[in-house]
């Protein structure tokens, strides 16, 4: 009896010292949503399970295609309880219409827990393109301009004035979400005659709101000129049209140019008026360009046609790729980016340098399946406008990427 006394007590004793010097359980980690995304910020979230220890957090975050988490977000604390709990954090200086991977990292004396890892889309605030006004009478004038939704459910209106300060507007419209550039236009009516007006383009959505470029129309002249469209590919042609006041054949108008790095209209061609007063041209402009038409003694109102420089993209028998860009300056050693058509949005999924030539081959690893891929050049690298200046983003044709395993 006495020794099993003893041996009770020892048992005793031993397990008291057990839960004395027991180790410390390593949190709980589990990344969760990602909440107000915009172009350069986002908010991550997750739990945290101290499990009884004083246990931090923070978040890791860098591009979907790079292998590491280059950038974190402040250390804080998640206490020392026994359950979950819910934490988050902003991150910030992110690029626009940029994948993202990120992770929840939790630590304390019992070591470091890794979430697992999320991915999101930084969206873009839309992109408007004002193009020149039509329809221009004594009293009445077409504004027209071009708005990419980027994704997002978009509304947009023309201001319009005497001014630059503008001081009206036309009523708000509403483009749905969509990847893709979309034409829009406002009639606006009761302007005086032989009056310059200016007017630009504002979109806005969940993301943004983006500002075009200030246009100007004059009411009542004697040569109305007007773009078939407001920009075209290095190389195309635009028609430009319009109509003499006086309604007569036979009258000469002058077409005139300016481009975007020159300071004065320059005559390029001449031609005569047919029926009813009619007339047109076919342009081709090498880079952002500015015309204007003159015929009996007036000028028309210029009208302004951006141009963006071909991008090619081929998918070689071994899966490799190629690409190149041209226009009427080198784009050698410019940044391009190859993008994937996933979820109804493009998403940059790898960036590319061009050789002194403009041209890159490459190889990238997508997902399995069938992706819809094209290389971009647009602004979205910092500190440098890749598309050059004088031109507008450009894009490739979309190509198939096939992976089977």
């Amino acid at each position: 009896m006495a020794a099993a006394g003893v041996m009770a007590l020892l048992a005793t004793s031993l397990g008291a010292g057990a839960a004395f010097g027991a180790t410390a359980l390593p949190p709980g980690a589990t990344t969760g949503a990602v909440t107000a995304v915009m172009p350069t910020t986002a908010t991550v979230s997750g739990s945290v399970n101290p499990h009884g220890t004083a246990t931090t957090y923070e978040f890791q975050y860098g591009l979907q295609t790079s292998t590491t988490y280059t950038s974190t977000t402040a250390v804080k604390s998640a206490g020392a309880g026994k359950g979950y709990v819910s934490v988050s954090a902003s991150l910030t200086g992110l690029s626009p219409a940029t994948a993202y991977r990120y992770r929840i990292v939790a630590k304390n004396a019992g070591g470091t827990t890794d979430g697992s890892a999320g991915i999101f889309n930084t969206s873009a605030a839309p992109t408007v393109l004002t193009g020149a006004a039509t329809g221009i009478s004594d009293s009445v004038a077409t504004l027209n301009g071009t708005v990419n939704p980027q994704a997002l459910a978009t509304t947009y209106y023309f201001q319009y004035g005497t001014s630059t300060s503008y001081g009206s507007k036309t009523p708000a419209k509403t483009v749905p979400a969509s990847a893709n550039p979309v034409a829009v236009n406002a009639v606006v009516t009761g302007l005086s005659p032989k009056t310059t007006y200016h007017f630009r383009l504002v979109a806005s959505s969940s993301a943004g709101s983006s500002v075009g470029s200030d246009f100007s129309l004059t009411t009542g002249l004697s040569v109305i000129l007007n773009a078939a469209q407001p920009s075209t590919v290095y190389g195309g042609f635009v028609r430009l049209s319009g109509t003499v006041a006086s309604g007569q054949p036979g009258v000469q108008v002058t077409i005139l140019r300016e481009q975007f790095n020159e300071t004065a209209f320059t005559g390029i061609a001449a031609v005569t008026t047919g029926a009813g007063g009619t007339w047109q041209y076919e342009a081709q402009p090498r880079v952002r360009s500015s015309f204007e038409a003159q015929a009996n003694g007036g000028t028309s109102s210029p009208v302004v046609i951006s141009v963006s420089p071909v991008v090619t993209l081929y998918l070689n028998r071994n899966n490799t790729l190629t690409t190149s860009v041209v226009g009427a300056m080198s784009f050698a050693n410019h940044v391009l980016q190859l993008q994937k058509f996933s979820g109804g949005n493009w998403e940059t999924w790898k960036h590319v340098r061009l050789d002194s030539t403009a041209k890159a081959n490459f190889t990238t690893l997508l997902p399995i399946g069938r992706t819809p891929v094209r290389m971009a050049i647009g602004p979205f690298v910092i500190g440098l406008n890749q598309a050059g200046p004088g031109y507008l983003a450009g894009y490739s044709r979309v190509l198939t990427y096939v992976r089977t395993k």
